[in-house]
């Protein structure tokens, strides 16, 4: 029956002629392949180093509509540009999404960024939401490469669902970044591996041969690659023999014997371990993943291990010796804290590994939740970060809403380091924001000078000097605009210590509550109405914390109880605002009825339908301590002061209890400056043995942060400073430490 349907699958995927933009493939050091399709008989990339200079070409192989572009002899680590042309010549430039960069070096210690995703390919809304959520995340530091753990064209995986789905849901981001596939079940509908055929292997061109990296696997089912200091693992859960005496489990023990990177990543469609939408000790491929796979991969020292199929997002705490069914924590957990560098600390991944299922990328989610290796466990979608930086790896959960909601740190032989953890580059921080700065550093080390760069390492500014060594200092971030904002940290007893981040951005949008649940009000509560303008000024009211009210006993500030009640109280309060807000979340608690202002603009508005009026009366009542949460329209607050007023209504004149609270959370966006081109002032390149300077002009040449040259300047956040340094005076400096 499944031969069928496969060949019926087939034919009817052979005859489709569905159009894809370019995407890339195979990526290495030194090349790459770029593949699309269209109707031209014929196709050639043209390429070069600039986007206006595509002076390169390659001729592409064509096969039916699908062209595949192979560029060789490449620089390692170096932006190119392309476009993909029927042939008849080369445009006068890329467009601004062809681009690529080809890999670090292999065992190089260059930073990178990776997207995992897994079970997405609905086509639909969710899909779209965990897609964008990444991209508000990253920001301007956009993942390197882009792991996908299987189930990536729903129902079936065929050709169509393969372009719709995959292909043009991810076009952007397939233009400039590379995928690296495990097949799924759903692909597998249509796939076969035994014979490398189907809609999955005619869309991917993978590295059977080992050019990127790691053992010729002899087939596209399961293969390895290198990038920079990470040895990468692809298996084929689906439909390779899952046996320990079985090829892909021979091919694996061979290529990780060879393997020599500081990492191991291991990913595959079925997980060794879920309570999600599929249980890792009744079914048996995942049962003989955990049981065959897993032993050969712990015994090498894998490190991180993704899986999908489970419809769920996953993490384990650092675990080994984990095989048995069913599976049972005890005696196999390594270590049982949170691995974050501001909970517990990180897991040092020389004595375990990490489990992740990403099955969460755009498929309903649904499970128990509660898989005794889990240390954290969420039933909603989204998608899967991790940097790597050397002897570091941090990985986060980006959930489909834009919110971080699972983080960890791996560490491995950092113990005569020091080791920046956060930020390590790719961050998108609020300017005015605090900026959390976290490191590790051996016990020798009592303290550590902290500076700053923004404009990617041209130029930096102290903002400590000299601070004890306890591993976090919290600052403000300058309030200015930038892509290019770098942190250093380095021993001042011995400068060869020292570690700098990655590029991150300070942007001038801050979502903030400029008023909380339970903050203080300006109240009316009299049997009279208040002036006609009560809710565009303030002043001359009492005051009180919410909630307010009465007849509950939960109240913090006690309001009038008359007999017969007064229908109507009145609340406000002003607040400033330095930006246009760009959107508005109100959260209220009422009872019985309740209409909310922004300068004398309703915005809200429950039970009042009978109007307004002082002496009127509610229209409905939704019980005690109601709730209700809205979006509200933007454009009605200013720049400057603003007040927000609420009036609270009782059901009749009888009713036993009146309460309020309200909480208003904004997105603000600010016009900030950008960082001065000639930052560092005049006189203020003066070179450091480091290659970093001083923007006092005073040379440091003991590494000990001091000025060796008499000049008695001070640090950059002590000294008064002209002209464009002004922007670092604005940074609140060592505002908390953890001890």
């Amino acid at each position: 029956m499944r031969a069928a349907i496969l060949t019926v699958a087939l034919l009817l995927s052979a005859t489709a002629t569905a159009q894809r933009a370019p995407y890339l493939q195979r990526l290495t050091p030194t090349e790459v392949t770029i593949v699309w399709r269209d109707g031209n008989a014929a196709g050639e990339v043209c390429y070069g180093t600039a986007p206006n200079a595509l002076t390169e070409r390659v001729v592409a192989s064509t096969s039916g509509s699908q062209h595949e572009a192979r560029l060789t002899g490449l620089n390692v680590l170096t932006e190119y540009f392309y476009a993909a042309t029927d042939g008849s010549g080369c445009p006068a430039a890329a467009a601004a999404t062809d681009h690529f960069t080809t890999a670090p070096e292999v065992g190089s210690d260059t930073a990178f960024r990776v997207w995992v995703v897994g079970d997405s390919g609905t086509g639909g809304s969710r899909q779209a939401e965990v897609r964008d959520a990444m991209l508000g995340w990253v920001g301007a530091q956009p993942p390197d490469i882009y792991l996908h753990v299987g189930d990536m064209a729903y129902a079936d995986g065929t050709t169509n669902e393969f372009t719709d789905n995959f292909f043009g849901m991810y076009s952007d981001i397939l233009r400039s970044t590379n995928c690296w596939p495990a097949m799924g079940n759903h692909e597998g509908r249509t796939a076969d591996s035994g014979t490398e055929s189907g809609p999955y292997y005619d869309a991917y061109v993978l590295p059977r041969d080992g050019v990127a990296g790691g053992m010729p696997s002899g087939t596209e089912a399961y293969y390895s690659f290198d990038h920079a200091n990470v040895h990468f693992v692809v298996l084929d859960s689906h439909d390779s023999p899952r046996s320990v005496d079985g090829a892909m489990l021979q091919w694996l023990d061979a290529d990780l014997a060879a393997a020599d990177a500081t990492w191991i990543v291991a990913f595959w469609h079925h997980p060794p371990y879920t309570k999600g939408s599929h249980d890792s000790d009744n079914e048996s491929q995942l049962v003989q993943m955990r049981e065959n796979a897993l032993p050969i991969l712990e015994s090498y020292g894998a490190d991180l291990i993704f899986g999908g199929h489970s419809h769920i997002y996953e993490r384990s705490f650092l675990a080994r010796g984990a095989f048995d069914t069913p599976t049972t924590a005890a005696g196999y957990l390594v270590d049982t804290g949170d691995g974050r560098i501001d909970g517990d600390g990180p897991y040092d991944a020389n004595d375990g590994t990490v489990y992740v299922v990403a099955g969460h990328g755009g498929a309903g989610v649904s499970g128990s939740a509660d898989h005794p290796l889990m240390y954290f466990s969420e039933l909603d979608q989204g998608s899967v970060i991790f940097d790597v930086s050397g002897p570091t790896i941090t990985l986060r959960n980006i959930r489909r809403d834009g919110e971080v909601t699972d983080e960890l740190t791996l560490v491995k032989g950092v113990e005569d380091a020091l080791l920046l953890v956060s930020p390590l580059g790719g961050e998108t921080i609020a300017a005015g924001a605090p900026l959390p700065l976290r490191w590790l550093a051996p016990d020798d080390t009592a303290n550590v000078r902290v500076e700053l760069s923004l404009d990617g390492g041209d130029h930096w500014g102290e903002l400590e000097a000299s601070t004890p060594n306890d591993g976090e200092l919290v600052v403000t971030a300058p309030e200015v605009r930038t892509d290019e904002a770098r942190v250093r940290v380095t021993d001042t007893a011995d400068a060869t210590r020292t570690d700098e981040s990655g590029n991150f951005s300070l942007v001038g949008t801050r979502t903030f509550e400029p008023i909380a649940f339970g903050g203080r009000w300006e109240y009316h509560d009299g049997p009279t109405a208040p002036t006609a303008d009560w809710n565009t000024t303030t002043g001359g009211w009492p005051e009180g914390n919410a909630e307010l009210g009465y007849g509950d006993g939960d109240e913090v500030t006690e309001l009038l109880d008359a007999d017969p009640n007064v229908p109507t109280v009145y609340f406000r309060q002003s607040i400033a605002l330095d930006g246009e807000v760009t959107r508005a979340e109100l959260d209220v608690l009422y009872d019985d009825a309740i209409a909310v202002f922004v300068n004398g603009s309703q915005v809200l508005g429950i039970h009042v339908d009978d109007g307004l009026d002082h002496d009127t009366f509610s229209s409905g009542s939704d019980g005690d301590d109601a709730r209700a949460s809205r979006t509200i329209d933007g454009s009605v607050f200013t720049t400057g002061e603003n007040v927000i007023a609420a009036l609270v209504k009782q059901a009749s004149g009888s009713s036993s209890d009146l309460s309020f609270d309200l909480r208003l959370t904004l997105v603000v966006e600010r016009d900030l400056p950008g960082p001065d081109a000639g930052i560092g002032g005049d006189g203020g390149t003066a070179p450091r043995p480091d290659g970093s300077t001083r923007f006092d002009g005073s040379t440091d040449t003991d590494g000990d942060g001091g000025d060796d040259g008499g000049c008695g300047c001070t640090t950059l956040a002590a000294r008064e400073l002209p002209g464009a340094l002004l922007l670092f005076g604005l940074l609140v400096l060592a505002l908390r430490r953890r001890r």
